[in-house]
């Protein structure tokens, strides 16, 4: 008999501190408050703290006297201290490192390259324009045969993408002006 008593002893004692053990997590989880209810504890608080009063005076309503806006901050101002300046130290300021050369330099080649494939697809719609029969519906061949307004219309279109790559082209010359008068290196626009 004490060997049967020994066992149910032992199994008793470990389901009394398994029972304990479960108790206890259970109060210290519910001691621990989440992230979550942190953060959301954290929100309500600053809904709940008034916002600033935003204060009206003359510097930041409508015009002044001058007709300068409030969000135009003296502009006479910063004309006056760079007019005053010697011109030297302005083009000491300006002068940009090699970094800026290649972003401009892929930035306008980029543009220019985009505005050759538009300029390619425009002549290839042209082409076609004039090419094209409007077999079945005799109205619209007569009106085209007569104003050619799809036609004059991609003629627009193309002759004003041709000046758009002429003032990409520009842009490009200029790019090299600038490096050539801030004293670059000519590598930095491969």
């Amino acid at each position: 008999m004490n060997a049967c008593v020994k066992p149910l002893v032992l199994g008793f004692v470990v389901l009394c501190l398994g029972v304990v053990i479960g108790f206890g997590q259970q109060q210290t989880d519910a001691n621990i408050t989440s992230l979550g209810d942190i953060a959301r504890q954290i929100k309500a608080q600053k809904a709940k703290e008034p916002k600033p009063v935003k204060v009206i005076t003359n510097d930041n309503i409508g015009g002044t006297e001058d007709g300068e806006t409030a969000s135009s901050p003296n502009p006479k101002k910063d004309d006056a201290s760079t007019s005053s300046a010697p011109e030297g130290s302005e083009a000491k300021a300006k002068v940009h490192d090699e970094a800026y050369y290649h972003s401009q330099m892929s930035t306008l080649k980029g543009t220019l390259e985009t505005h050759q494939r538009e300029l390619d697809v425009l002549q290839q719609k042209l082409g076609q324009n004039q090419m094209q029969q409007y077999g079945n519906d005799p109205n619209k061949s007569l009106q085209q045969q007569y104003s050619r307004d799809d036609i004059n219309k991609l003629t627009t279109e193309i002759n004003a993408k041709k000046q758009q790559i002429a003032d990409d082209n520009k842009a490009i010359d200029d790019l090299h002006d600038q490096l050539r008068h801030e004293g670059g290196d000519p590598g930095w626009l491969r």
